[in-house]
């Protein structure tokens, strides 16, 4: 599973609709307004092989202008062995 924080930059005047839309997509576990008035704060749960395409898919929501991943863990991939960490291999060269 992997977490991802985003922003979305709305179509003025769009916000709560978009905002709707948000919290109805699978996965979308919160919704903020940003002080602007015209930006989204959302943090989406998605497997790990399905990210890309869920963020595509909100990406092209009606009046999205623009998806920013702020933040993205894959933490459980890792400590369940389903992604190999980069260090695995070079562990005993970095101490």
């Amino acid at each position: 599973m992997a977490i991802a924080g985003i922003v979305l930059s709305v179509t003025e005047g769009r916000l709560s609709e978009t905002r709707e839309a948000l919290r109805a997509f699978p996965g979308i576990v919160d919704v903020q307004e940003l002080e602007d008035d015209s930006r989204l704060a959302a943090v989406l749960e998605s497997p790990s092989r399905r990210l890309q395409a869920d963020l595509e898919s909100l990406n092209g929501l009606d009046h999205v202008r623009q998806l920013d991943v702020a933040y993205v863990n894959y933490e459980e991939d890792l400590d369940a062995g389903f992604i190999s960490c980069v260090f695995d291999g070079i562990r005993d060269q970095l101490t």
